[in-house]
């Protein structure tokens, strides 16, 4: 058990979405005006500044523009963690259009099934830093994009002069800006439509209860295709000013050198890497070395406590740990910095979003009880995209969440 977390309660809401951006591509412009030359992303040998990362999405979405791409299309970004695919979504966003942000790893069938679906005016494809991507490219007869200044590493692109624009909506609440497709249960894909407020609430909310500062180095390898890598890792690290050290994939090695010599301060993965990590380090016979880490968390599936605490006594840390879904973009609780928990519990709810537990006969169960978590906030999904029925049917009319998922809540409020 543990107490709650005052950290927790210093976050007001209302003033926090009030002084959100408008758009999720304000954020580099944001960061430049604070600090220009901090580095905002690395790439192995690769990096870009604030100010750098700026004209990068500038001349990135001089192009996007060039090629037809208006506000409301789709620009399908089929990458692994890369400065291009950075870029491209910013640049995406810039448009107005929706960054439709796909794994290069898909099969070729789950990808043109989504491409299929998601009617992409421009697909781009990050061919330097994903080999997979290259092959998609190749498949679907991409031609090479010029060079822009500065470089962020070669891409190639598809346009189809066929593609339908969506209506551009002015509120940050009602345009979308990424379209997620997630396989869920049911097998066919559904492609989440997440709004810029959305994605900057998770992406301010997140980065305040990890209280990152421009010093962090952020390790990126969770996929920025997936949601928790897109809003919590990606935008909340660079919102909140820190730089992003991109890892296409895991590779317990780069992970044991970044964190030992690359000043790596938050880490953050799915069980089964922190699991491979210290298999790596017995096995190699490393000694734990990772200077400036503060911050290490797990999610993803859940979190098995002999792993948590083998993690713990290797790391030195407590191993944080949460719940969320693509549909509320996606965080939803999460165990907090100042109030670390030694059971396996995904945490308090964040601040500004309710959640109810649901019985079979459709009421609420009694407290402490097991029940359907629902879920309402600002971090609900606008729907699923061409697909009314199943966005009736996750999401009620008064806005909350069907997520699907058994959940109760302790005493001490975790879920």
């Amino acid at each position: 058990m543990s107490t709650a977390s005052p950290l927790r309660s210093t976050i007001d809401v209302p003033a926090l979405l009030d002084a959100l951006p408008a758009r999720i591509s304000d954020i580099p412009a944001l960061a430049a005006g604070r600090d220009p030359q901090h580095v905002a992303l690395i790439e192995d040998g690769r990096r870009l500044t604030n100010a750098q990362l700026v004209q990068a999405v500038e001349a990135t979405a001089a192009l996007l523009r060039d090629w037809g791409v208006r506000g409301g299309d789709r620009v399908m970004i089929v990458a692994e963690n890369s400065i291009a695919q950075i870029v491209l979504l910013f640049a995406t966003a810039r448009l107005d259009a929706w960054a439709l942000v796909s794994n290069a790893r898909l099969s070729a069938s789950e990808l043109d099934a989504i491409r299929a679906h998601a009617q992409p005016r421009v697909t781009a494809y990050a061919v330097e830093s994903s080999v997979d991507a290259g092959q998609h490219a190749q498949r679907h007869g991409a031609s090479a994009a010029p060079d822009v200044a500065p470089g962020i590493g070669a891409w190639s692109f598809t346009v189809d002069t066929s593609a339908q624009a969506e209506p551009v909506e002015a509120a940050n609440d009602r345009q979308c800006a990424a379209l997620i497709y997630t396989t869920g249960t049911t097998g066919a894909p559904k492609g989440v439509m997440l709004s810029h407020r959305n994605l900057l609430f998770i992406a301010a909310v997140s980065s305040r209860l990890r209280q990152v500062r421009p010093d962090d180095v952020v390790y990126a390898v969770l996929p920025i295709s997936h949601v928790y890598g897109f809003a919590s890792v990606c935008l909340g690290s660079l919102y909140a000013g820190a730089t992003l050290r991109l890892a296409p994939r895991f590779a317990p090695e780069a992970v044991r050198r970044a964190l030992a010599d690359e000043r790596v301060s938050i880490f953050q993965g799915v069980p089964a890497m922190h699991a491979k990590l210290i298999e790596h380090l017995q096995t190699h016979g490393h000694a734990w070395h990772a200077p400036h880490l503060r911050f290490i968390y797990s999610g993803g599936s859940p979190l098995d406590a002999a792993l948590k605490a083998h993690v713990e006594s290797v790391y030195g840390l407590p191993l944080h740990n949460g719940y969320g879904m693509t549909e509320s973009s996606p965080t939803v609780s999460q165990t907090m910095l100042d109030a670390p928990r030694r059971d396996c519990s995904v945490g308090e709810v964040i601040p500004g979003v309710e959640v109810r537990f649901v019985g079979l006969d459709g009421a609420d169960a009694a407290v402490g009880e097991t029940g359907e978590l629902w879920v309402r906030g600002p971090n609900v999904m606008l729907g699923y995209y061409r697909n009314p029925q199943q966005t009736r049917a996750a999401v009620t009319k008064d806005g909350w969440l069907k997520t699907g998922d058994l959940a109760r809540q302790d005493a001490d409020g975790a879920l």
